[in-house]
């Protein structure tokens, strides 16, 4: 009599591509922008993004402003806004881009 071992499927073959997008992908930084907005609450209201940030897993941030001339390196993405919007009638504040898990329709969100 001939013993059969029970059907053990092929485990399936190793992503090594796919172990490395999702290592990027877990470990990238979260992109937001700085915005500043005009004249909030009127019909007049306008916004431009003037910088653009890195925010770490540590909480650190850095940034870079839209024309490219000014960095900084903060203890946290919140600090910046400190550099923008000091005008009357101009306030600034960060918006967060979705993160890589996040629906693909899902709308930026403000901090």
């Amino acid at each position: 009599m001939t013993t059969v071992s029970p059907h053990c499927p092929a485990p399936e073959p190793f992503d090594f591509a796919r172990e490395v997008y999702e290592l990027v992908r877990d470990t990238a930084p979260r992109l937001f922008a700085v915005v500043e907005e005009y004249r909030v609450g009127t019909e007049d209201a306008d916004a431009v993004v003037v910088a653009w940030g890195l925010a770490h897993a540590d909480g650190a941030a850095e940034v870079i402003s839209a024309e490219g001339h000014r960095r900084w390196q903060l203890t946290a993405a919140e600090n910046v806004v400190r550099f923008f919007g000091r005008a009357e009638d101009l306030s600034a504040r960060l918006v967060w881009l979705a993160g890589p898990d996040a629906d693909a329709r899902t709308e930026a969100y403000a901090a």
